[in-house]
């Protein structure tokens, strides 16, 4: 099967300035992770591990120094195959209130991608605004708000809705509950895990919480220090890691159960639709 999204032997470096010389630092060295039709695919690994660059290669906010983003099977060279690859993937980033503009109504920010890619007119345009909100769970009076007005969970589920606008088959979903309480990020990865399901979305899921991975994930790619010491199947990697910084992520994991503190209300991946507990 022909992947949707991968980038492949990609390397990223950075020229840093320090006492007078130029330093290269190597953010992202020869990793090679694809997204199949439907797959959830969770990249992990602590901060500053490459991660987030990694996925900025893969939707041409970042450039990588070598290395190839493919779609369908197809490298990525011009800017109208960088514009086909944007009608397909779309991102969502960690900070939905500093990735929204906080002077646009959520309606004209959710209809800015349709204006972008010059898709239907201005009433078609207001109706896929009702209709995405609604996939997400948001009242239409949601639109002629900013998000200043709105609490940190709607603010992340506007961003799923603005990601979802031009109906992509991928999304890149970059530490995107991190900054939310327990209970919220799991009402978001709820909603996630039903859209992915309803819609037949791929996911790259970025995370450093390797419950969420687990919980939410058919594969896991675990990266340090720019490149990848493990991957496979979540139940396999978790069951019986090969890699001893693999280890050393599992067995940080807080246990919950015995500290009385609450845990992440969700089914492990392989439950049909992952519910709160």
């Amino acid at each position: 099967m022909t992947a949707i999204l991968e980038g492949r032997n990609i390397v990223k470096t950075f020229t840093t300035r320090r006492g007078g010389q130029k330093h290269e630092v190597r953010a992202v060295g020869d990793v090679t992770v694809a997204a199949d039709r439907g797959e959830i695919v969770g990249l992990v690994g602590e901060s500053g591990c490459g991660k987030t660059t990694f996925s900025r290669i893969l939707i041409g906010i970042e450039t990588a120094s070598s290395g190839t983003v493919l779609h369908d099977g197809k490298p990525v060279a011009t800017k109208a195959d960088w514009k086909a690859l944007r009608r397909d993937v779309q991102y969502v980033f960690q900070d939905p209130y500093t990735s929204l503009c906080p002077t646009m109504r959520i309606g004209e920010a959710l209809a800015e991608p349709l204006l972008v890619h010059g898709i239907g007119d201005k009433s078609e345009r207001a109706e896929r605004v009702r209709e995405a909100l609604s996939l997400v769970g948001l009242q239409g009076f949601i639109a002629d708000r900013l998000p200043s007005q709105l609490s940190g969970g709607q603010r992340q589920r506007v961003s799923l809705a603005r990601a979802l606008m031009i109906r992509p088959r991928v999304l890149i979903c970059d530490e995107i509950v991190s900054g939310l309480d327990v209970s919220v990020q799991a009402q978001v990865l709820t909603l996630l895990t039903e859209l992915q399901a309803s819609l037949g979305l791929s996911l790259i899921f970025i995370s450093h919480d390797l419950r969420v991975i687990r919980y939410l994930c058919d594969r896991v790619v675990v990266m340090y220090r720019g490149e990848i010491v493990e991957q496979g199947p979540v139940e396999r990697v978790f069951g019986a890691p090969e890699s001893d910084y693999t280890r050393g992520l599992l067995a940080a994991i807080p246990d919950h159960s015995r500290r009385g503190e609450p845990r992440l209300g969700l089914r492990p991946a392989g439950h049909e639709g992952a519910r709160l507990a």
